[in-house]
C-alpha cells in the first residue's frame, strides 16, 4: 500500500506545518496519522500461530483529546470488523526542566532530517517555534478511564493510571530505566576454570599416545573431565584474566570519570534519573588538589594505587568462577551476585556435550536444531525462559549512569547482546562470545550502542566451552554476527 503525498510547502516540515491554525497542514497531518495507524493495525493482524506477543508503538502527536478519541475509534472499528483484541495504553512525556529541554533540543536538531542543511542556531530557533505551536493546542490526558502513563522530566517522576499485569511488570520499569546519560557497560565471561584446563591438557596428551590401550585409558580420563560442575574455580589462565580485567576496569573507569569532570562533556550527569553523580566531587579527584605526592618515588603498587576512584556497578552470577573473576585485591566496590545471571539450565543434559546429547536423544536434538530458541532442555530451560529471567537484571544495567561490569556466561551474554544490538533475540544462539574478552557497549548520540571488543588474555588451549556455556546451534546465522 502506498500513500501519495502532495508536493507542497510542507515538504521539510518547518514550524508553520505544526500551527493548529494552518488548516491544510492539520488536515494532512491527520490523514498521515490515520494512514499510519491502519498500517499498524494491519501488521498486528498478521500475527501467526505460535508467535510471541506483538507490541506496536504509534509514535504520533496524539496531544489533543480529539486525536486520542480518533485513535480509539479507529481501533474499535478495526476490532469490530477484523477481529482480534488490541490493548491501548497512552504514554505522555512532560518536561519542564530547562536543562533537559536544552539538551534534547541539541540532540534533535543534530539528528533529525527536518533540520538538514540548517545552521544550528536557525534549527533550534525553528524547533522552539514548533514547540510553541504544539503548546498552543496541547491537552494533557485527564480521562482516568483510559490506561495511561505520564513520565515527568524523563524519569524523575512517573504517574500510572489503569496499568496492570504485564504493563506494570515490564513497561513501567523500562520507562524508569531509560535516560540520556552516557556510560559504558562491560560484558565478559567468567575466566577459564581448572577443569577446563585439565580436560584440554588431557585431550592433548591422549593424541600423543599410539597404543589403543593408552588411547582408551586417556579417553576415559577425558570423559571424566567432560562432566563439568558448576562449582568449578578459576585455573591459571582464568586468574590471569581476572587480574587483567581489574586493571582494565580501573583504567577505563578513571578515564570515564576524568571525561565527566570536563564541564563541556555532553550529555551532563543529570540525566533525568534518580541516581545522580556529584559532579563537583568528581572534579576534585582530577584537578590535582587532593593528590598526595609523598609516595611518588615508590614504584610498587600500593593499596591506594589499586582502588579505583569512581562508582561502578559490578554484577555477576552465583557461579564460583564468575565470583572469582569479579573479586579483585583492594576492590572496594560491592560485587552483587544474581542467580538470574546464571547460565542456561540444561536440566537432565547438564554435563553433556552436544554430540553426546545427539547420540542419546536424537529426536530431541532434532527439535533443538530446528528451534534452538524455544526448545526447552528436559528438566531445564530454553533460551526463551532465560530471556524472561534476565529482564530484572537488564533494568538494573540500563538505569545506571556510571560504568557497569557484568561477569556471566555465554548463554546469558548472548541474550543481552541481542538486546543492545537491537537484533532478533530468536537468533541470539549464533552470537559469539569469546573467552577472556571484554565486550564494551557504549551509547551513541541519537540511538543505539557502539560495540568494542578487548582481548585481555589467552586460553590454555583452544577447546570446546564448558557444559554451562555450550551453545545450541542456530539454523540461520545472522550476517551481523
Amino acid at each position: 500500500m502506498k500513500m501519495d503525498m502532495p508536493n507542497s510547502e510542507f515538504s521539510g516540515a518547518s514550524a508553520s506545518f505544526f500551527d493548529p491554525k494552518n488548516e491544510d497542514a492539520s488536515k494532512l497531518r491527520e490523514e498521515v496519522a490515520m494512514f499510519a495507524l491502519n498500517e499498524l493495525l494491519g501488521w498486528l493482524n498478521k500475527k501467526e500461530a505460535g508467535d510471541a506477543e506483538q507490541v506496536a508503538i504509534f509514535d504520533a502527536t496524539n496531544s489533543t483529546k480529539a486525536r486520542r478519541d480518533a485513535v480509539l475509534r479507529v481501533i474499535s472499528n478495526h476490532q469490530l470488523h477484523k477481529g482480534g483484541q488490541v490493548g491501548v495504553m497512552f504514554l505522555e512525556s512532560v518536561c519542564d526542566d530547562q536543562e533537559l529541554l536544552e539538551e534534547n533540543f541539541k540532540q534533535k536538531v543534530a539528528h533529525s532530517p527536518d533540520f538538514a542543511g540548517m545552521s544550528r542556531e536557525d534549527a533550534i530557533a525553528d524547533l522552539r517555534e514548533r514547540v510553541k505551536k504544539y503548546e498552543a493546542a496541547y491537552e494533557t490526558i485527564e480521562d482516568d478511564d483510559l490506561s495511561y502513563i505520564k513520565v515527568y522530566n524523563l524519569s524523575s517522576k512517573l504517574l500510572a493510571n489503569q496499568i496492570y499485569g504485564r504493563l506494570s511488570k515490564s513497561i513501567v520499569p523500562a520507562l524508569m530505566m531509560w535516560h540520556v546519560g552516557s556510560r559504558p557497560i562491560w560484558f565478559c565471561r567468567a575466566g577459564q576454570t581448572t577443569s577446563e584446563e585439565s580436560r584440554i591438557q588431557t585431550a592433548i596428551s591422549s593424541l600423543s599416545l599410539n597404543s589403543a590401550e593408552s588411547v582408551s585409558k586417556e579417553s576415559a580420563v577425558s570423559n571424566e573431565f567432560s562432566r563439568f560442575t558448576r562449582g568449578d574455580t578459576l585455573g591459571k589462565k582464568g586468574l590471569e584474566f581476572r587480574d587483567n580485567l581489574s586493571r582494565f576496569v580501573r583504567d577505563k573507569g578513571v578515564q570515564f570519570m576524568s571525561d565527566r569532570s570536563n564541564k563541556d562533556y555532553e550529555p551532563r550527569l543529570h540525566a533525568g534519573t534518580s541516581v545522580k553523580l556529584d559532579t563537583d566531587s568528581i572534579r576534585k579527584l582530577f584537578d590535582g588538589s587532593d593528590t598526595d605526592s609523598s609516595n611518588d618515588d615508590d614504584d610498587s603498587d600500593s593499596e591506594d594505587d589499586l582502588i579505583p576512584s569512581f562508582p561502578c556497578k559490578v554484577m555477576c552470577s552465583t557461579m564460583p568462577r564468575a565470583i572469582d573473576t569479579a573479586t579483585w585485591p583492594y576492590f572496594l566496590f560491592q560485587v552483587e551476585q544474581y542467580s538470574n545471571l546464571n547460565p542456561l539450565d540444561k536440566g537432565d543434559f547438564s554435563g553433556l556435550e552436544l554430540e553426546e546429547i545427539m547420540s542419546i536423544h536424537p529426536q530431541w536434538y532434532s527439535e533443538l536444531e530446528s528451534d534452538p530458541y524455544k526448545t526447552r532442555f528436559p528438566g531445564g530451560e530454553s533460551y526463551h525462559d532465560l530471556v524472561n529471567r534476565l529482564e530484572s537484571c537488564l533494568i538494573d544495567m540500563e538505569q545506571q549512569v556510571s560504568p557497569v561490569l557484568v561477569v556471566s556466561h555465554v548463554s546469558v551474554i548472548q541474550c543481552l547482546l541481542a538486546y543492545f544490538r537491537n537484533t532478533p533475540v530468536q537468533k541470539c544462539t549464533s552470537i559469539e562470545v569469546p573467552l577472556h574478552t571484554v565486550i564494551e557497549m557504549s551509547p551513541m548520540k541519537g540511538a543505539g550502542w557502539y560495540e568494542t571488543h578487548y582481548a585481555l588474555g589467552n586460553v590454555a588451549e583452544e577447546g570446546p566451552p564448558s557444559d554451562d556455556d555450550q551453545l545450541p546451534p542456530s539454523p540461520r546465522p545472522s550476517p551481523i554476527w
